[in-house]
């Protein structure tokens, strides 16, 4: 759900045609890894120190990834029911390979990551329905996302190198998908 307020959020700032979404805690190792949005969706994050500068698994789209706007639309965004930590860019993956997109990646000499260590936080423990809800991500897909969006936002802060928004959700508006 936080993905998609970002996004929400960017557009009403500015029409951005490119969207990164980028996991605070990936620093990139290799400036030839480019920010940008190719005709095809970019998982920009495929080497990553954590896992051996390999891929855990061929279809991950988590850590770093590029869409553009209209992808971004077409696919309703990210599903709103993910919350704590995993499956939420599996079930974005799976919308990408519903709607015939592939995911492109750079070389992994130059799609490489420091992941900063830490622990897991008790706000972000691992989600336990993560697994019942990618079963359903087809199914959800045209009413899940985008569309079905409800915050309300409680403070905007600009600051010079990023703009601090603080929302409020409603756990409530989420049983109506």
């Amino acid at each position: 759900m936080l993905m998609n307020i970002g996004f929400v959020e960017a557009m009403k700032r500015y029409d951005y045609q490119c969207a990164i979404f980028h996991d605070v805690d990936l620093i990139p190792e290799d400036d030839r890894n480019i920010y940008s949005c190719p005709t095809q969706p970019r998982h920009l994050s495929a080497s990553i120190d954590k896992f051996n500068y390999k891929l855990p698994y061929a279809g991950i789209y988590g850590g770093v990834s590029a869409i553009n706007k209209k992808q971004f639309h077409e696919l309703n965004g990210f599903s709103n029911l993910y919350f704590g930590w995993g499956g939420e860019d599996d079930d974005m993956a799976k919308r990408l390979s519903m709607k015939g997109y592939r995911i492109t990646r750079y070389p992994m000499q130059i799609a490489r990551y420091k992941m900063i260590q830490h622990k897991h936080e008790k706000f972000n423990e691992i989600n336990p329905k993560r697994f019942e809800l990618l079963r359903t991500t087809v199914s959800r897909q045209p009413r899940d996302g985008l569309n079905s969006l409800v915050y309300t936002v409680q403070e905007v802060e600009e600051l010079p190198t990023h703009t601090r928004i603080q929302v409020l959700i409603n756990e409530e508006d989420l049983k109506l998908v």
